[in-house]
C-alpha cells in the first residue's frame, strides 16, 4: 500500500515509518527534521519529505517568544496546507493530532485514503481537565482543543498507545471500534541489559520534561525530603522548579543513545504522570533491567502485561505522596534481589517491546482494516 506518514518532529512515527517499509509498504514520511538527523535516529534515508523551509521562521520566532501558542497555531496551519496541497496520492493517510486537520479531508476527498490520527495522550477534554486540577501546569490554548475535537470526528480511526487512553476516548462517547491500541516500543540496539553493579550513583532515575503533569513535585517532596534517595533527572524544564537539593542532580536534554550510559547509573525507574499516554521511557527503562514505578496514566501497565513476572512494574493504586513513597520503597527492595551481572526481568517478553513489534501489530491493523 502506498501509505503517507505525516509528522513535526520526529515523535514515534519515524519508527513507524520505518517498520511500515520494512513489512513492503511504499511509505513516505513528511517532517521538518532535517535528512541527515533522519538517517541518524534510524529513519528513512529515501522517498521522504523534508519541510523544514516552511517550520524554520516559525521554529526561530518560538525561540524569541518562548512558545507563543499564536506562532504555534501558524506553525500548525502552514505545515497542513503544504500536505493539502502536496501530499502524494495515497492508500493510508496517518498523522498527529492537532497538528494536522484538513488535509485528513483533502487525502480522503481527493485519494479515497483511510485515515488515521496518531494520537499519544488522553483525550483532549480528559487530559485538560485533569492538567486543570494542578496548580501551575500548563494548559492549551483552546483553539487547540477544539481542532483536537474535530480531527477525532474526521478521521477514520484514531491510533493510540494505551488502555487508559482507551477508556478517556469511551468516556467522551467515541465509538470503541474507532481506536486502535497498540504499544509503543523501543530500541534494542540502544537499550539493553545493565550491570547491577554501577547501578550506585543514584537511587531513582526521573526521565522526561520537569513538569508538574509529569507529577516531579511529588517525586521532589518523596524522594528528597521524605525518603531521602539520590534523585537523577534527564531531560528538559518545563513549568516546575527544579529543586536546589544535595541528593538531586539535574542532566539537561540528551540523544536518545546516550540515556543508556545514565540508565546504568541507577537502581530503579520512576514516572509518576498525572497525565501520559505511553511514556516511551518506560521500555527504555525495562530494557535496561531497572524496575519501574508509575502511575496508572502512564501507559505502564500495558508493558507489565507484556511480561511473565509482573512484579517489576509497580503501579501507583493513587497519584499521591504516600502511594509514591510507598512503592518507590517497594522497588528499591525488589532492585536489591536483583542478582549480579545483568539486569533482565523481561525475558523473551522484551521481543514485544520492540519497535519491530510494534511495526508488525501496525501492519496487522492496516490489513484488517
Amino acid at each position: 500500500m502506498k501509505i503517507n506518514i505525516v509528522a513535526s518532529r520526529r515523535f514515534h512515527l519515524l519508527d513507524l515509518a520505518r517498520e511500515l517499509k520494512h513489512n513492503g509498504h511504499d511509505v513516505k514520511f513528511y517532517s521538518y527534521v532535517p535528512t541527515k538527523r533522519c538517517v541518524t535516529l534510524g529513519g528513512l534515508e529515501k522517498n521522504d519529505c523534508r519541510f523544514l523551509w516552511i517550520a524554520l521562521p516559525f521554529l526561530i520566532l518560538q525561540i524569541i517568544f518562548k512558545n507563543n501558542p499564536y506562532i504555534t497555531k501558524y506553525l500548525f496551519l502552514s505545515m497542513d496546507l503544504y500536505l493539502r496541497i502536496f501530499m502524494r496520492p495515497c492508500d493510508i493517510y496517518i498523522a498527529l493530532g492537532t497538528v494536522y486537520k484538513k488535509s485528513f479531508i483533502t487525502a480522503k476527498k481527493k485519494f479515497g485514503a483511510l485515515t488515521i490520527l496518531e494520537w499519544g495522550s488522553k483525550h483532549i477534554d480528559e487530559q485538560q481537565r485533569i492538567l486543570k486540577t494542578i496548580p501551575g501546569a500548563q494548559t492549551n490554548m483552546e483553539y487547540f482543543n477544539k481542532r483536537s475535537r474535530e480531527t477525532y470526528l474526521i478521521t477514520d480511526y484514531i491510533a493510540i498507545p494505551a488502555e487508559h487512553v482507551k477508556e478517556s476516548f469511551l468516556l467522551y462517547g467515541c465509538p470503541e471500534a474507532k481506536l486502535l491500541v497498540n504499544p509503543y516500543g523501543t530500541s534494542l540496539s540502544q537499550f539493553y541489559p545493565t550491570d547491577k553493579s554501577s547501578n550506585d550513583a543514584f537511587d531513582v532515575i526521573f526521565v522526561g520534561g520537569w513538569s508538574y503533569r509529569k507529577g516531579c513535585d511529588l517525586l521532589t517532596e518523596v524522594c528528597l525530603y521524605l525518603l531521602k534517595k539520590k534523585l537523577l533527572h534527564v531531560g528538559g524544564v518545563v513549568d516546575c522548579p527544579l529543586p536546589n537539593h544535595p541528593l538531586f542532580t539535574h542532566i539537561g536534554s540528551v540523544n536518545q543513545p546516550q540515556l543508556l550510559d545514565y540508565y546504568k547509573q541507577a537502581k530503579i525507574f520512576v514516572l509518576p504522570s498525572r497525565e501520559e499516554g505511553l511514556a516511551l521511557v518506560q521500555a527504555q527503562a525495562l530494557a535496561c533491567g531497572l524496575p519501574i514505578v508509575c502511575s496508572k496514566d502512564t501507559g505502564g501497565r500495558d508493558l507489565r502485561n507484556f511480561l511473565e513476572d509482573k512484579k517489576w512494574i509497580i503501579e501507583m493504586p493513587e497519584t499521591t505522596v504516600e502511594c509514591l513513597a510507598e512503592c518507590i520503597e517497594k522497588a528499591l527492595a525488589l532492585a536489591e534481589t536483583q542478582p549480579e551481572g545483568k539486569r533482565n526481568y523481561a525475558g523473551k517478553a522484551i521481543e514485544q517491546l520492540t519497535w519491530e513489534a510494534y511495526g508488525k501489530r501496525y501492519n496487522d491493523n492496516l490489513k484488517n482494516l
